[in-house]
C-alpha cells in the first residue's frame, strides 16, 4: 500500500489520481508542513473501502491479533487520515465509531490505541476508548468506539460543522514505547479529501460503505446513479428508502475550489433495495438511487480532465442524507460519497 508515484507533489490533489495511476502522491512523511496540502492514497482515498469498516461483532479479517505491548522509553507521533466519526443513535443512547487509517512513525511489534482524546475549538471535551491492537497504516480502520460526547451528537444538528470542526488526539503504545497523533483540527495543517467527516445515524449498528456516483449523458440524455452498502445484522435488512435524499457539500480551502453550494434536496431519486453477502462484509443491503437528471451539477461532480495538473480546482466533498425503513423499524443515515464522476460517452 505504499508505492512511490512519480506525481508525488503535495499540491497534486485527487483529480490528478486519474493521469498517474491511481499511485500514492502522499505519504506519512508529508503531513509535517503547516501548509503542505496531505493526499492520501489515491488507491485508498477513491477505491471502494474494504471490510474493515463493518464492525458487525465479529472479527474482520483485517482485526489485528490480540497482544500486549513490552513497556520502554520510546515516545513518536504519527499520521492520520481518511477519518469518520460515526454517530450511531439508538433512542436516548448514542455510540461513537471512529474509522479510518494511522501510521504510528516507528512503532514496531505489537500495536495498541487506548484512547482517542476529542478537541473542539482547541478545547478537550473529553475521551472515547481506543480500539486497542490496530494493523498500522490499514484504511478504513474501526480505531475506537464508546458513548458519544454530547458536542458530537450536537454536530448532527449542524450541516456546516461536519467536516474537519473536531480534533483528534490519538494516544497508543508499541512494544518499546508509544505514541500520540493528532489529527483533524488539531493536525496543523489542510489536508484533502477532508481529514474528518462526521456522520449522523439513526436505528443502525455501522455507517454505509463504499459509496459512489456517477453522471452520464447519452444522445442528450442526462442520468444519476448513486448507490453505497450498509452492513447489518440478522432482522436488520435495509427495507425502503423513502422521501427526499439531502444534499450536503463541503468546499476545499487549500487548493482554491468552487465554492460549495447551500444544502439542497433532491426529490426525485427513485431507490432500490437489494440484499448480497460476502466473507469480509457478511450481509449488507445494497441501496441504489436513480434519477433521470442531473442533480449535482458540474460544481459536486465535474467533469475529469484528460491529464488533471497541480492547481486544477478540486469538487467539494459530498454527502447524502436520507431515510427509510429496515425490518427493524425507521432508520436515517449520512452517506459519505467517495467519489462523483462524470464519464463521456
Amino acid at each position: 500500500m505504499s508505492r512511490l508515484s512519480s506525481c508525488s507533489s503535495a499540491l497534486v490533489i485527487s483529480l490528478a489520481l486519474v493521469g498517474c495511476g491511481g499511485g500514492d502522491v502522499d505519504t506519512p512523511d508529508a503531513s509535517r508542513g503547516a501548509t503542505d496540502a496531505h493526499v492520501p492514497e489515491g488507491t485508498d482515498a477513491w477505491s471502494l473501502v474494504d471490510a474493515a469498516m463493518a464492525d458487525t461483532g465479529t472479527p474482520s479479517p483485517d482485526a489485528a491479533t490480540a497482544c500486549t505491548p513490552t513497556a520502554g522509553p520510546a515516545t513518536g507521533d504519527g499520521y492520520c487520515d481518511l477519518l469518520e466519526l460515526a454517530i450511531l443513535a439508538h433512542g436516548d443512547t448514542a455510540e461513537a465509531q471512529l474509522y479510518g487509517r494511522l501510521n504510528a512513525d516507528d512503532a514496531v511489534g505489537c500495536q495498541v490505541i487506548d484512547d482517542v482524546e476529542v478537541f473542539d475549538g482547541g478545547a478537550s471535551i473529553g475521551t472515547i476508548a481506543g480500539i486497542g491492537p490496530f494493523v498500522s497504516g490499514t484504511p478504513d480502520a474501526i480505531l475506537a468506539r464508546g458513548p458519544a460526547i454530547t458536542a458530537m451528537r450536537d454536530r448532527c444538528g449542524m450541516e456546516d460543522r461536519r467536516f474537519d470542526s473536531l480534533g483528534l488526539l490519538v494516544r497508543g503504545r508499541y512494544d518499546g514505547g508509544s505514541f500520540e497523533v493528532r489529527c483533524g483540527a488539531i493536525e496543523g495543517g489542510s489536508r484533502w479529501p477532508p481529514a474528518l467527516r462526521i456522520t449522523c445515524h439513526e436505528n443502525l449498528d455501522v455507517p454505509p460503505t463504499s459509496a459512489h456516483a456517477m453522471l452520464s449523458s447519452f444522445m442528450g440524455h442526462e442520468s444519476a446513479q448513486a448507490s453505497f452498502m450498509i452492513p447489518h445484522g440478522a432482522g436488520a435488512a435495509i427495507t425502503r428508502v423513502e422521501g427526499p435524499v439531502r444534499v450536503i457539500a463541503y468546499a476545499s480551502a487549500f487548493p482554491p475550489g468552487p465554492p460549495a453550494p447551500a444544502p439542497f434536496d433532491v426529490a426525485d431519486f427513485v431507490a432500490n433495495v437489494s440484499e448480497g453477502t460476502t466473507p469480509t462484509l457478511g450481509a449488507f443491503t445494497t441501496v441504489s438511487l436513480l434519477a433521470s437528471r442531473d442533480p449535482f451539477g458540474a460544481t459536486l461532480c465535474p467533469a475529469s480532465p484528460t491529464m488533471p495538473m497541480p492547481g486544477d480546482p478540486i469538487p467539494p466533498a459530498l454527502m447524502l442524507r436520507l431515510a427509510g425503513t429496515s425490518e427493524r423499524g425507521p432508520f436515517a443515515t449520512d452517506v459519505y460519497v467517495e467519489v462523483c464522476t462524470r464519464p463521456s460517452f
